[in-house]
């Protein structure tokens, strides 16, 4: 998917800015694109645990922090690609819709938070940003951007947990939530663009 870290984080940032800006939400960690990483620990068992990789491919573990009163970060769970038929003299078919399954794990804290965590799913996904600004689709090199909420928010802690993360221990606390909500992120772009235009 071209540019789906900056759509993450654009996200994140309209989310932040529109919708959890008020004090109790203050200080909290907004993350974009992660991946799960397998590794081996100790007791030579094998783990795996979510990681923003950088492009030295340095592993920076997303680890659940209560000291922070919410967390959110990314993942990709599909992509699908599929050519749109353009008549524009001859330049058909140079474009590509993509489209990306995609989740967002929120962590938070609802002592803290003062909000049910069923409630706090929900009003993220009723509040993505649903279109990106031209400004955004201009510097991204990218014709259009939807993202809408598109499948089920899974408020389970434990199924959650144990999705993202094999530490042999639920260390999760009694006022801590985790939940995933399944969005969609469908993007439309010149494929000479793509090849050419920074990446």
């Amino acid at each position: 998917m071209p540019k789906i870290e900056q759509i993450c984080s654009i996200i994140n940032t309209s989310i932040q800015q529109n919708v959890l800006n008020t004090s109790r939400y203050q200080g909290a960690k907004y993350n974009a694109l992660a991946e799960i990483i397998k590794d081996i620990d100790e007791k030579k068992e094998e783990i795996w645990y979510p990681a923003i990789i950088d492009n030295d491919g340095e592993c920076h573990s997303v680890v659940i922090d209560d000291t922070y009163p919410l967390q959110i970060y990314h993942r990709i769970l599909s992509l699908n690609n599929e050519l749109i038929d353009v008549e524009n003299f001859g330049d058909e078919n140079q474009k590509l819709k993509e489209t990306a399954q995609m989740t967002m794990i929120v962590i938070s804290d609802r002592n803290i938070l003062q909000i049910q965590g069923e409630d706090l799913i929900e009003l993220i996904a009723v509040n993505l940003p649903g279109k990106l600004l031209q400004s955004d689709l201009n510097t991204l090199h990218l014709n259009s951007v939807n993202i809408f909420a598109s499948g089920e928010a899974v408020i389970d802690n434990e199924i959650v947990y144990k999705r993202e993360y094999n530490t042999r221990e639920f260390l999760l606390k009694p006022n801590s939530i985790i939940y995933s909500l399944a969005y969609t992120i469908i993007t439309v772009f010149d494929k000479k663009c793509f090849l050419n235009c920074e990446i």
